[in-house]
């Protein structure tokens, strides 16, 4: 199985990194559910040196089985985001956000006049689909240890939906 994880950079700044290690956490325990290896697709990790990235990002969630979106302010305020958003949703990816911090409307925001109009709309659009979407909340969660009994549970719950 192929997840492939989407999230703002900003949210996963040295020396706390709690969105690298969630998606850690989330890959063993997936695997395990499944009884296999799985690759959940993570910038910093699955993207070579030298590639187009943008290319090699459309190809990864093409090829990914799901594609989870970690909510947070940051995320509705990226364009890169919102941009990996709306190619998941044309290529009929399930989406599976996770509501890591409380975020005002859970959409974005781009000025849709100007030279950028025509991309920020689509990228407004893709993120109006998030609200038809059911999350899972981990926003009392995000500041526990991973291996606390509550995030353990989160995680295999999850994991089990996925699988």
């Amino acid at each position: 199985m192929k997840i492939f994880w989407s999230y703002a950079r900003r949210d996963d700044r040295p020396p706390l990194k709690k969105v690298s290690n969630l998606r850690g956490a989330f890959e063993t325990v997936l695997s395990q559910v499944l009884g296999k290896d799985c690759e959940i697709y993570f910038d910093t990790i699955s993207l070579n040196w030298g590639v187009e990235w943008r290319k090699e990002i459309e190809r990864l969630i093409k090829e990914s089985d799901g594609f989870v979106a970690i909510l947070t302010p940051s995320y509705f305020n990226s364009r890169m985001c919102m941009f990996e958003l709306q190619m998941a949703c044309e290529a009929g990816k399930k989406i599976l956000p996770i509501y890591f911090r409380n975020c005002k409307g859970l959409k974005s925001t781009f000025k849709e006049d100007g030279i950028e109009a025509e991309i920020n709309k689509k990228l407004n659009k893709a993120s109006l689909k998030l609200s038809d979407i059911q999350m899972k909340d981990f926003r009392e969660l995000r500041n526990e240890k991973l291996d606390s009994q509550k995030v353990e549970n989160f995680l295999d719950e999850m994991a089990e939906e996925i699988a």
